[in-house]
């Protein structure tokens, strides 16, 4: 692990808080100021509570890191993450895990996928679940990385190149295009157990089965997903709570208790809700306006970070 990495670590003890995994969003990196502002104050809340801040790739710059936001294999960058964690002893006996935006489906991808240490509450902070219908608008300034991203999406964000080398690519999911995203797509699509048929199934369907065993996420002691009031990057914007558009119908979102995904339970998110371990919350303005000290997110990290 860099040295570099060694301001979020700090020694565990029987007495300690939960650990904690985080994984940033788009454009950002694990030490990046803002990062290194919310884990500060989860450490004044608890105290010789052990962090983790997921890097991809493992040993890169910063630069490195946020043009692994726009470009690389999100499958492949799921599983470098999840062997970073497992290399890390202090999060052996599983941990907590906070997803922002993007990060979100990496954290999915570990939980679902890895066979690493468990996570027990899963939160997330704009995580587009159900994929988006539009791709993500480049920061003002825009970056070159966003820019040639963006451009390579739109000549073709269903070829297996665009697929295989765009984050964005891997978690587009147009519904006036199902066919071609069930047919190509494997990220977005298999967390959330469609398979190559899509939504047209049985009941009685189970998630098609992916290298390493599609575990969905009923083993979760909480799935906390929160939304943005005032959220105009992701759309649609309560994808971040499963919501998606009607197949060919942009003007209509169907919320997830009206799915097939939760009638069937492909991923377990049913069997969460029946137990209580289902959780649908929102944050006021646009996305990823964390609120600050005492603000949204700190109020959520109050509820579900730190319990032993």
């Amino acid at each position: 692990m860099p040295q570099t990495q060694q301001v979020f670590d700090t020694a565990i003890t029987s007495s300690t808080p939960r650990p904690l995994v985080i994984w940033h969003g788009l454009g950002d990196t694990a030490l990046s100021d803002g990062i290194s502002d919310f884990v500060n104050r989860v450490k004044q809340k608890y105290d010789g509570i052990y962090i983790h801040s997921a890097r991809i790739p493992p040993d890169g710059t910063p630069d490195d890191e946020r043009k692994a936001g726009f470009w690389g294999n999100a499958e492949e960058q799921g599983d470098q993450g999840c062997e970073q964690i497992k290399a890390i002893p202090e999060l052996s006996d599983g941990f907590d895990a906070i997803g922002f935006s993007q990060g979100g489906l990496f954290l999915r991808h570990y939980a679902q996928f890895c066979d690493g240490p468990p996570v027990k509450n899963l939160i997330t902070f704009g995580t587009p679940h159900y994929g988006i219908a539009a791709l993500i608008p480049c920061p003002t300034p825009p970056t070159l990385s966003c820019l040639l991203a963006a451009r390579a999406a739109r000549g073709g964000i269903y070829t297996a190149w665009a697929q295989s080398h765009i984050i964005q690519a891997a978690y587009f999911r147009d519904t006036d295009r199902l066919d071609e995203f069930y047919g190509v797509n494997t990220f977005v699509r298999d967390l959330n157990g469609e398979g190559p048929a899509g939504v047209h199934r049985s009941e009685s369907a189970r998630p098609r089965p992916k290298e390493g065993g599609g575990r969905g996420l009923g083993g979760l002691e909480n799935m906390v997903a929160i939304a943005f009031d005032d959220d105009r990057t992701v759309s649609p914007a309560l994808s971040a709570h499963w919501s998606a558009y009607e197949p060919d119908n942009k003007t209509v979102t169907v919320p997830l208790n009206e799915s097939a995904l939760y009638a069937a339970d492909w991923i377990g998110l049913r069997a969460l809700h029946e137990r209580g371990r289902l959780w649908l919350e929102s944050c006021p303005g646009e996305h990823m306006e964390l609120g600050g000290e005492g603000g949204c997110a700190d109020r959520m990290v109050d509820r579900w970070v730190g319990v032993r």
